[in-house]
């Protein structure tokens, strides 16, 4: 892939500049997570508004969600209708003080052949952990690979 082809595909950062405040690809420096979505804004901003977050709790199996406060302990206002402008820009010179996180465009990587950028595909939860074990499935695994596994496991399993 040519260096100029290395843009973000939601705001166009070009790879090493920041994206732009926002976007959905930018990750959060504190967690890595997704900075849109992740709960740190919340844990942080929290204590200066007198207010404290408590996220819902995840059960991975079977994946249900139980949340231990109806608004995830967030005031009704914030969890409805989001920050304040103020807030917002509270936030904002936190994270960029902390220092932002650049635009690297980080190649998928099939973590068992190597293949690069290969095409995603489903299949159901079940089934992933039947064939995938624990320790790799977060991995990326390419749809070839994916088969592969699949059937070497059961053909152990007819033997």
């Amino acid at each position: 892939m040519a260096d100029d082809e290395k843009t973000c595909h939601d705001c166009g950062a070009h790879e090493g500049e920041i994206h732009q405040w926002g976007c959905d690809m930018e990750r959060c420096p504190q967690c890595g997570g997704q900075l849109i979505s992740c709960g740190c804004v919340y844990k942080i901003l929290g204590p200066l508004y007198g207010w404290t977050y408590i996220p819902a709790v995840y059960i991975s199996e079977p994946p249900y969600v139980v949340s231990v406060h109806e608004t995830d302990g967030l005031p009704p206002e914030i969890y409805e209708d989001g920050l304040t402008d103020e807030q917002e820009e509270k936030w904002f010179d936190i994270v960029t003080a902390y220092g932002r996180v650049p635009y690297i465009q980080w190649p998928l990587v099939c973590s068992y052949c190597g293949e690069l950028w290969s095409d995603f595909f489903n299949v159901p939860d079940e089934e992933w952990r039947e064939y995938i074990e624990e320790g790799h499935r977060d991995d990326v695994i390419c749809r070839k690979c994916y088969d592969h596994i699949k059937q070497v496991i059961t053909d152990a399993k007819e033997r």
